[in-house]
């Protein structure tokens, strides 16, 4: 735990912002191809509210994420809850990837090159 807590996590938050953009982009595929539904019923909301709005919200986060890490980069429990979050967010691509290549198998996703 303590070789956690001296990590320089600007990298991955940097790859935290990645992962978010990601999700919000495959959420979206999956939402516009009525493949998936939205879960979380503030994103829900925000989503068919305006979907531009949408990828702010979920690009925003992160970004606050990035700047309570340069205020608190020296508090113990930051550095674990940063690493869990990009874990999770990692996880989830894994799953949007899953989803979608299921969706190519069987034919509903369709992608034409030319």
């Amino acid at each position: 735990m303590a070789a956690i807590q001296k990590w320089d996590l600007n990298p991955l938050l940097l790859g935290l912002l990645f992962l978010c953009f990601a999700d919000a982009f495959f959420t979206d595929i999956g939402l516009r191809m009525q493949l998936i539904e939205e879960m979380n019923p503030l994103i829900k909301q925000v989503y068919d509210w305006n979907v531009a709005g949408y990828y702010s919200l979920k690009l925003v986060l992160p970004v606050l994420l990035f700047l309570l890490y340069c205020k608190t980069s020296s508090r113990k429990w930051i550095n674990p809850c940063i690493l869990l979050t990009t874990t999770l967010y990692f996880a989830v691509n894994i799953y949007h990837l899953i989803w979608i290549s299921f969706g190519v198998r069987e034919g509903a996703i369709v992608f034409e090159l030319f």
